[in-house]
């Protein structure tokens, strides 16, 4: 895989300087679209990367955006960025007109957000709970929503004691417990992030396994820099998001994942990212589980370890979670086979 252009740059147009990345995607058209965190905006991109449009901005007044969580394109097209902080999933038109407030979500919103088939998206997202005997519990998901606060279908399902001094427990158990991906077709795919295995599942949208991918990987062990970097990371990230209510320290595991990421392009492959190395490489397979080939972006240097690929029917983009200089999205070209 070659790198055939970017969208970002350190000082000059305010159109192509992005603050903080949040999550990036593809609309119906093939445009890029960047969602920017601290702009508190979605900015579209032609698929070479030219400047098209804003969509919203900060504040607190009708369609306006205060920190928000995570995007996704529905299947007739609208933009949904969920915000939970301005009052949970706004809908936007191509063009950038605000529709309305679709979705109340004010507390532990849905996350990673991911299109699904028709308007429906898959997300995890933690639920706490407390019974009876006042004993306060987790309940992290994978699941798939519609139009309705709640998921039609749960594909993976956790429940564990809270602890506000353990936060390395709690990330582990839902956020950083799982990757998962979802197709137009409405296939949903996760697989666990630990260095033991190397397993991905897949998943009928009603909920049914019709898929396991296995292979055979080697543990490899974190640099001391590596520990680190993690833990810096996920405690800025943490504090950027407004987390609050736990102790926020986190303790890196000793061993990269097996997995990574997953994607899905629009033939059916899944691409799955290994994590036993720094550069990004793929393996590649489709809905049989035949792997059909493996890919890489060569050159690129360590600190792609950080960078958050999106792979669909319109190619490959990508950007660094935690960018060493100033952000950049990554414009990739699709292998030819």
């Amino acid at each position: 895989l070659e790198i055939t252009g970017t969208i970002g740059i350190e000082l000059g147009d305010s159109n192509y300087v992005l603050g903080a990345v949040q999550q990036i995607a593809h609309d119906l058209s093939g445009n890029i679209l960047v969602l920017d965190r601290s702009a508190c905006c979605v900015r579209v991109y032609t698929p070479a990367g030219e400047f098209v449009r804003q969509i919203s901005n900060a504040g607190s007044g009708p369609g306006e955006l205060l920190n928000p969580f995570s995007m996704v394109v529905a299947g007739d097209g609208r933009i949904l960025v969920e915000s939970p902080y301005s009052g949970g999933m706004h809908a936007f038109t191509p063009d950038g007109e605000w529709l309305g407030l679709i979705t109340p979500f004010y507390n532990n919103p849905p996350m990673s957000t991911v299109a699904a088939a028709g308007n429906s998206y898959t997300a995890m997202r933690i639920a706490v709970n407390q019974n009876e005997n006042n004993e306060v519990t987790v309940d992290a998901f994978i699941g798939l929503y519609e139009d309705g606060e709640e998921p039609v279908t749960k594909y993976w399902e956790y429940e564990f004691p809270f602890d506000p001094n353990d936060l390395t427990a709690l990330l582990r158990n839902s956020m950083l417990g799982h990757v998962f991906t979802s197709a137009r077709d409405g296939n949903v795919f996760i697989a666990e992030l630990t260095s033991d295995a190397y397993l991905v599942q897949g998943f009928r949208a009603d909920g049914e396994l019709f898929l396991e991918i296995e292979q055979d990987v080697e543990k490899i062990e974190k640099t001391d820099e590596e520990i680190e970097e993690e833990r810096t990371y996920v405690i800025s990230y943490l504090e950027a998001l407004g987390v609050n209510g736990v102790a926020l320290t986190y303790n890196p595991e000793p061993y990269r994942n097996s997995i990574s990421d997953l994607d899905v392009d629009g033939e059916q492959r899944i691409w799955v990212r290994r994590g036993t190395v720094s550069e990004p490489v793929f393996d590649v397979y489709n809905y049989d589980g035949e792997k059909l080939f493996t890919a890489s972006v060569p050159g690129v240097g360590e600190d792609s370890t950080f960078w958050e690929f999106t792979i669909d029917q319109f190619g490959i983009i990508a950007y660094s979670v935690n960018p060493e200089f100033y952000q950049q999205v990554y414009i990739l070209g699709m292998p030819e086979l």
